[in-house]
């Protein structure tokens, strides 16, 4: 059996280990996982049909494709062409917007930090409006990465904040917790793997990947079905779950991850995730 990794080039270079465990484990299974380098694919419409090429070349289409860019558009387009993709494009199409998660988790009655929506071009006149400190964020980012701690009234601050976001939609909220605490659940299919505790060790971004100490943490038989709520809502292949931690302990959702990283769990934990990611999508098939 072929099956596709999607990469970046960039994201490819960064995560090569990460590939070569796909590619050991998925022996395993007698599955061959091919890495498509998303910069060198040509897809789109032509002769009234679907088509995709790699490297201005004809492919074979593989059984399924494990999806790890951030690009609907591309699984959608596998999609339509009958290859299964993990995750899928409902679940890419949202959980990389923020906005549209907070818009979809706000129908199940837990816990979301307040949050306001910003057209891009607009943020300036939005923060005028502010006197405390704001969490900006853009809709799109990823890992930590777009998201600022800016004082309205400090016009150096929104200037950057603003030039560094001004042609991309963002979100705006108040900060929340005081320890700068967060907690990302991993979750494949409708099973939760394991919880990892991040603190930051300086600033308020407690992203592994930016520095942050990670534990593995126990979830609670309520924690676990706030988990299951929105599980339940996606129905994910894989994903991270994240929530910043409150002032009084309680889980306050912040944001689903769908390329979600894995470094922080094989620190913490003896768990093959890659290996339960296989056999999660063979059931599925």
């Amino acid at each position: 059996m072929i099956a596709w990794i999607l990469y970046g080039q960039k994201e490819a270079e960064y995560n090569k280990r990460y590939i070569e465990m796909y590619q050991e484990e998925g022996r395993k299974f007698d599955i061959t996982f091919e890495l498509i380098i998303v910069e060198k694919l040509d897809f789109g419409i032509r002769n009234n049909e679907w088509y995709i090429e790699y490297q201005d070349e004809p492919i074979k289409l593989p059984s399924f494709a494990i999806n790890r860019v951030i690009y609907p558009l591309l699984t959608k387009h596998l999609e339509c062409m009958r290859i299964p993709v993990f995750n899928s494009s409902k679940v890419a199409r949202i959980c990389n917007d923020k906005a549209s998660t907070y818009q979809e988790i706000a129908s199940l009655g837990i816990d979301i930090v307040d949050t306001t929506f910003c057209k891009q071009g607009n943020l300036s006149e939005k923060l005028s409006r502010r006197t405390e400190k704001t969490v900006v964020k853009t809709v799109d980012g990823h890992g930590g990465q777009q998201v600022f701690l800016v004082d309205p009234c400090n016009a150096v601050e929104v200037e950057e904040v603003v030039r560094n976001t001004y042609y991309q939609d963002t979100v705006l909220q108040p900060l929340v917790g005081k320890e700068h605490k967060d907690l990302r659940v991993y979750v494949i299919g409708n099973t939760i793997i394991t919880a990892i505790l991040r603190k930051a060790k300086e600033g308020f971004k407690s992203n592994f990947s930016l520095g942050g100490d990670v534990c593995v943490y126990e979830l609670s038989k309520e924690e676990r079905e706030i988990v299951h709520m929105i599980v339940d809502l996606f129905r994910p292949d894989m994903v991270g779950i994240d929530f910043i931690i409150g002032d009084n302990g309680e889980l306050i959702f912040n944001e689903v991850e769908d390329v979600v990283g894995a470094r922080m769990l094989y620190q913490c934990t003896d768990i093959n995730l890659v290996k339960l990611y296989i056999e999660h999508i063979l059931n599925h098939l």
